[in-house]
């Protein structure tokens, strides 16, 4: 677009004008002058189109780091409400107190180096400043990439002053421990404890699970909706790969009908129950919440007297179990609903100690 020049006081001042159509329909002209150079109005009138097409209706140069990623990922579509959630309350209890003032544009390196070791003194997970971290450099790479920041400060940092993630240490029953546990559990939902050790099903598909997907004829289970803190009950799960279908043992199947048998009477006794096809449902039909849920699993460790691990730890120890008995990786990845056989094994890689030494046993025999 061409810049305009003007005469003012004898001197020659330039101005950029520009037109662009509101939400509305409406059109108007942007327009500022003032600029000593053509060099000048040229650099301003990009700055101020950037500015339209991103949607903000303030100058970047005044914008604040605090501004800018509030409404950025006002703007974000492509997460879900439970990660929305989270990162708002990242916004909202570290980086804007830490880092909302600051201008967008002096926004560097110092600044993110300082606000990781604020973190740290905090004694905040390793793993959550590291979510932190990928937000805000998520957010200043899309600034960078639409011209306005002029790099991205998260890029120039060094990799050793970037928070990293140990590998998390993954904790299990043992086959005695689960022997013991199922020996001493009484409870109404024993079959959400047998889905998540013999199926390896997560909390949120196991609340999630309807009885029109269960298939007792051919013992397959198919996995298609979920339970979530915030949406509540979907009709998806939580990765593409975790929609998939689980064959499931005799044993299983006693449970399932047992469990079944107990609803239906159930049903019979309230007349305001609340009938959602929910296999794990309270008394009144009505799913369990997450909250809930939570004290839920406290009370049975409890009760049980068993060493604590958490809920989700009984979907380790299914692949544990399973691993060690020596089953093949790739159909421990398409149980869990893992998105490739590397997620599974660089997570349980350390319960197949015995993988090398069979494979040298078996080159042995092979050529000896």
């Amino acid at each position: 677009m061409p810049i305009y020049e003007y005469v003012k006081s004898g001197k020659t001042h330039y101005y950029y004008a520009f037109e662009v159509k509101e939400k509305n329909g409406k059109r108007k002209t942007l327009k500022k002058r003032g600029f000593k150079t053509k060099k000048e109005a040229r650099s301003a009138e990009a700055e101020r189109r950037v500015e339209w097409e991103s949607g903000m209706s303030i100058d970047p140069s005044k914008m604040t780091f605090g501004q800018y990623i509030t409404d950025w990922l006002a703007n974000k579509n492509d997460i879900t409400p439970e990660t929305r959630y989270t990162n708002e309350g990242h916004l909202r209890n570290h980086i804007i107190p830490e880092l909302g003032n600051i201008k967008l544009q002096s926004l560097d390196v110092g600044h993110i180096e300082s606000f990781i070791s604020t973190l740290k003194k905090k004694e905040i997970a390793q793993s959550t400043i590291r979510k932190i971290f990928n937000l805000m450099q998520t957010c200043l790479k899309s600034a960078h990439r639409k011209q306005i920041i002029s790099k991205n400060p998260t890029d120039l940092m060094d990799r050793g002053s970037k928070p990293k993630v140990n590998k998390p240490n993954i904790d299990y029953w043992t086959k005695e421990e689960v022997k013991t546990f199922f020996s001493k559990l009484k409870h109404r939902q024993k079959l959400l404890f047998v889905l998540a050790i013999y199926c390896g099903m997560r909390r949120g598909e196991i609340l999630g699970l309807r009885w029109r997907d269960i298939d007792l004829e051919n013992r397959r289970i198919h996995v298609r909706n979920s339970l979530r803190p915030q949406q509540g009950l979907t009709n998806n799960v939580k990765t593409a790969s975790g929609y998939r279908s689980i064959t499931f043992s005799e044993f299983v199947k006693s449970e399932i009908i047992r469990h079944k048998e107990m609803v239906e009477e159930e049903k019979k006794m309230k007349d305001d129950y609340r009938d959602q096809d929910l296999v794990i449902c309270q008394r009144n039909g009505d799913h369990i919440s997450v909250g809930n849920f939570t004290r839920m699993w406290k009370y049975v460790i409890n009760n049980t007297e068993m060493r604590y691990i958490r809920f989700h730890d009984l979907r380790h120890t299914c692949a544990s179990l399973l691993l060690s008995a020596g089953v093949h990786p790739k159909v421990v990845q398409e149980l869990l609903g893992h998105s490739s056989i590397k997620v599974t094994m660089d997570k349980y890689s350390h319960l197949m100690p015995n993988m090398q030494a069979e494979a040298a046993d078996t080159m042995e025999n092979l050529l000896n």
